[in-house]
């Protein structure tokens, strides 16, 4: 009787830590359209802010503005500063101002340059 209420424990433990573990290894994509942005703001000030060294934006979803400088394929660049990258390609006039909400993946030091991923334009 002993062993097999051990048994029973034992198998118990081993599916509720499988289901745990699965769980915290295949959560759900993080939806960038639904999230509040941290930060709002034209496409100068989030790049002084990279560049000056403050790298909290990191993995963060930021509201950014400016004019469109550069159109390539399904990126776009805002005031030479901030790359935005989207799902689809975009037609969008150079010069045009436009808002784009995404997520900051990062700060290219050689280019300076802040880079957007799963963009999307903001009316």
């Amino acid at each position: 009787m002993k062993k097999k209420t051990v048994f029973l424990v034992v198998t118990l433990v081993l599916v509720v830590g499988a289901y745990v573990g699965y769980k915290y290894l295949y959560k759900d994509h993080r939806n960038i359209a639904e999230e509040t942005a941290v930060f709002n703001g034209s496409a100068e000030e989030i790049q002084g802010q990279f560049a000056s060294g403050q790298e909290e934006l990191l993995n963060q979803t930021v509201i950014v503005t400016g004019s469109v400088s550069q159109v390539e394929g399904t990126s776009i660049t805002l005031d030479d500063k901030v790359q935005c990258v989207f799902a689809e390609t975009m037609e969008v006039a150079i010069g045009t101002e436009i808002k784009v909400k995404g997520r900051c993946i990062g700060y290219d030091d050689l280019f300076e340059i802040v880079k957007l991923d799963q963009s999307q334009l903001i009316n």
